[in-house]
């Protein structure tokens, strides 16, 4: 299939177009007011797809629009800075959501003590700023990339190569990482992405399609809606959050879709060879918390690292070793 920028072939829409930038561009700037002020932002226009970058969270994604219709869920609390502590409170102080949260690298899900060292929720990863190696239109598509090391003294050094790109004239968004151990002695990695979407995609009656074999509940609370753990339910005055685990097929490239009954769509691809475990987070509380989250990762429990090595799901990576991983958003034509 021949690409197209707003229906006709790119090297013709090249051709028309007096400068690029009326059709795609990437922008850098600087938030100069608000709980996020003197932070930078990367904005990627391409056509209708219109896509925000947090280089001080890791080259995380914020806001996803395309044609102007909002994807991805954000929260009250914008994006101000990430302090860790030793509980819950500097993550729900600062978690933005965005289309996607990465945690790790070392640690994801509840605050753990492993070996002595405490790893709060969801790791250490959104504090962690990117230096911006690349802001690029090329002919076919628009490239970001940069680095984000998470490093001690005397202690673990990993470096996270990540490149953001998108096709020219396409709705798709892909995120490659390379987490490579620059330190002295190997390390075990962790990593989730957590991918947030939101109204009006979201909303009653939404379907999750995942290739899941099994899906078994966290806890009772998620035990309580297992029985319709793949339609979003009406949204109510409260709504205690659930969370899901899917079985996937080992191996394989597979796609999870999230279909709004008003025709909007989400593919999110992920190779389960690099990434096997899947969680669903769901909220569907009016005033501010309806969001679906779907969670590719690298080790099946979302309980913290303690748990991860109590079950034997921590993986080694040699100095010098590199761990491969990436994940594919893309909003369905019709949306």
């Amino acid at each position: 299939m021949v690409a197209e920028l707003y229906g006709a072939p790119i090297d013709e829409a090249w051709r028309r177009l007096g400068h690029r930038g009326q059709a795609v561009t990437v922008e850098s700037s600087l938030r100069t007011d608000g709980p996020d002020a003197g932070s930078r932002r990367i904005r990627v226009v391409n056509g209708d797809l219109d896509l925000e970058i947090l280089p001080d969270r890791g080259l995380d994604l914020a806001q996803l629009r395309v044609a102007g219709m909002p994807f991805a869920w954000t929260s009250a609390t914008g994006f101000p800075p990430i302090v860790p502590g030793p509980d819950d409170d500097g993550w729900l102080r600062s978690f933005g959501g965005g289309l996607l949260t990465t945690c790790g690298l070392r640690s994801f899900g509840a605050p753990s003590v492993d070996e002595g060292e405490a790893h709060p929720l969801h790791g250490r990863y959104s504090s962690l700023r990117a230096e911006v190696t690349r802001t690029e239109v090329t002919d076919r598509e628009v490239v970001v990339e940069g680095t984000v090391r998470e490093v001690e003294v005397f202690g673990v050094h990993l470096e996270l190569r990540r490149r953001i790109s998108t096709p020219i004239g396409s709705r798709l968004v892909r995120v490659q990482d390379h987490v490579v151990n620059r330190g002295a002695a190997a390390v075990e990695p962790m990593v989730l992405y957590h991918l947030n979407l939101g109204w009006p995609l979201v909303d009653e009656g939404t379907v999750l399609h995942s290739p899941a074999t099994a899906v078994e509940p966290r806890d009772a609370q998620a035990r309580a809606g297992l029985g319709s753990w793949d339609r979003f339910p009406a949204p109510a005055e409260s709504y205690p959050e659930q969370v899901f685990r899917h079985e996937l097929p080992l191996r394989e490239r597979v796609d999870i879709v999230v279909a709004s009954p008003r025709g909007a769509a989400v593919r999110i691809a992920v190779d389960t060879a690099r990434l096997p475990a899947l969680f669903q987070w769901r909220v569907a509380e009016e005033r501010g918390h309806v969001v679906l989250g779907i969670e590719p990762a690298t080790v099946p429990t979302i309980l913290g690292r303690a748990d991860a090595r109590a079950r034997g799901l921590l993986r080694p990576l040699a100095p010098g070793g590199v761990l491969e991983l990436g994940v594919d958003v893309e909003v369905m034509p019709g949306a």
